[in-house]
Parts: C-alpha cells; sequence; structure tokens
C-alpha cells in the first residue's frame, strides 16, 4: 500500500490486531446473536531496527509454553494456564503497547455522519474511530521518544494484521484524509489530534496474522484486554491484561487514556459491573 521514492524511512513500526466484532447495529446482550458487547484493539511499537528479532521473540515464547506445532501465536485458542506466561514474557520485552477497549452498548445503531463522511463507507467507521484513538496517543509517544533519542520527530510504520470485512485502503485514505483537516483547521474532534509530523499514509502495510510476528504481539494485547472486560463469561480474567503492565505507554498523568483507554468517553454511564470495571481501575481510571 506503499509506493514511491520520497517515503520517509520509518524509525518505528506499530503493529495492529483486534478481538471481537466492531459491528454496532446490534450488540450482545441486548440483542440475541448481536454483536460482540466489546471491542478492542492492540498496537504494539518497536524501533525499525528491533523488527527483526520478533521472530526470534515470538519462537522462543511458543518454545517455552510447549506450544510449536502451528507456527503463529493466536492468544484466545491457548489454553487458559499458558497465557500468563505469554503476557510475562512479552512484557520482559522491548516494545510499547497502546489498547483501546470499547464497550458498544450505548453506541448501538448509533451513527456518526462526519465520521461516516471521513471513512468513505458507512461500515468502517467504528473501526477507523478507534484506529484514530490510538493514532492520536501513539503518534504523541512516537514523537516525544524520537525527539529524546535523535533530536527530531521521526515516522512510524503501521501495520495491520488482516481480518476479514475491513477495507483497509480506507483506513489508508481516512488517514489521508485526517491529515488534510488537520492542516485545513477543519478536523471534528480536536481535544486531541494525530501526530502528523511522524505519520504518513503510505507507510501502512496489511499482512496475514500468521506473517507477522509483530501483529501476533499486538493480538495479545487486544484479546488479553478484550477477555479482561468480558466479565460474566467462563474465561474472564484481568491477570493476563494486568501482567502486561510494564509495557504499556504512560504519560505524566498515568495509564488511563493514554496506553489503556476506554470508550466511550462518558465511560462513568455504562453502568458496568465491578468485575467489568476491574482492569480498567487497575490502570487508573476512576468508574
Amino acid at each position: 500500500m506503499t509506493s514511491g521514492d520520497d517515503l520517509p524511512q520509518p524509525y518505528f513500526i506499530a503493529y495492529f490486531d483486534e478481538a471481537g466484532d466492531p459491528g454496532i447495529k446490534t450488540v450482545t446482550p441486548i440483542d440475541p446473536n448481536g454483536a460482540s458487547e466489546w471491542f478492542s484493539v492492540g498496537c504494539a511499537v518497536v524501533r525499525a531496527t528491533n523488527e527483526p528479532n520478533l521472530v526470534d521473540l515470538i519462537r522462543s515464547i511458543k518454545a517455552s509454553i510447549y506450544s510449536t506445532q502451528s507456527p503463529d501465536l493466536h492468544f484466545r485458542d491457548l489454553v487458559e494456564h499458558k497465557k500468563k506466561p505469554v503476557c510475562d514474557a512479552l512484557a520482559a520485552s522491548d516494545c510499547r503497547m497502546f489498547v483501546v477497549v470499547s464497550n458498544k452498548k450505548n453506541m448501538r445503531k448509533y451513527r456518526n455522519p462526519h465520521a461516516e463522511a471521513v471513512s468513505l463507507h458507512p461500515n468502517n467507521w467504528f473501526y477507523n474511530y478507534c484506529i484514530r484513538v490510538v493514532l492520536e496517543r501513539l503518534s504523541e509517544w512516537c514523537a516525544a521518544r524520537s525527539i529524546l533519542e535523535t533530536g527530531e520527530p521521526k515516522h512510524v510504520k503501521l501495520v495491520f494484521s488482516r481480518r476479514g470485512g475491513h477495507s483497509y485502503r480506507h483506513v489508508e485514505t481516512y488517514t489521508h484524509l485526517l491529515a488534510k483537516q488537520s492542516e485545513t483547521g477543519r478536523i471534528y474532534q480536536t481535544a486531541r489530534v494525530p501526530d502528523f509530523r511522524v505519520l504518513d499514509h503510505r507507510l501502512i502495510e496489511v499482512i496475514d496474522h500468521n506473517k507477522s510476528a509483530g501483529c501476533q504481539i499486538a493480538d495479545v494485547v487486544a484479546s488479553s484486554f478484550f477477555q479482561a472486560a468480558n466479565a460474566g463469561t467462563k474465561r474472564w480474567n484481568t491477570e493476563y491484561a494486568e501482567a502486561l503492565k510494564p509495557r504499556i505507554a504512560s504519560n505524566k498523568f498515568g495509564y488511563s487514556n493514554f496506553g489503556v483507554t476506554l470508550l466511550p468517553w462518558r465511560n462513568w454511564s455504562l453502568n458496568l459491573t465491578d468485575a467489568q470495571k476491574k482492569v480498567f481501575r487497575f490502570y487508573g481510571y476512576f468508574i
């Protein structure tokens, strides 16, 4: 999805994967057979120079839990007693993690005409919006870190794990349009804006999950928080998401609304159970 000879050299590579269903037309538990109540997008970012080491990292993690039959790592397919060791190993790795977790009950059948217009397709706007929220925080972190390390903001390449039902071309177009809107001062929701000094819509790649060790790390992030939010299910467990804390991004205010972001914004109105709130309280939310 990239072209041209003038592409900036990425200093960072950010990998994305998701857990749950981004659909909001029908939502469990309100609607029988509706889309999942929760949706999460996980992101793992590494320095580009560290990318070659990720394959060996995943291989060593799989070997440590005696999971070598398949070439890739799927967190949700692991038996429960193997999930915590995986998260502990990634918590000691050289990467930084972000996650956006959305409870969709309040968004059932909701439409956002502005976001739909920017997304170019009404079925992509919610997914793209979640990506935008990650990009706001990811780009802020990448800009600050690269300035600290090199004296100037450096670009980050975005790598998405391919999932059925998404038009990743629309992610590229959406990112490009956001950049144009930011330049002209016409961007909606200005409380936080992606830092386009480090983003370039041409630095986007889509790859199959089993071909990207980085996307498999992002899968662990997305799936562990999805499992932590889904209280009331047999597999509900917050310790996996909590174990990732050493690698979760933070700013001067902490982890909440930066490394870990809970949607919708008026999260106090969600009427969540104490079990559903547990992982978010662990990361600093007062809900």
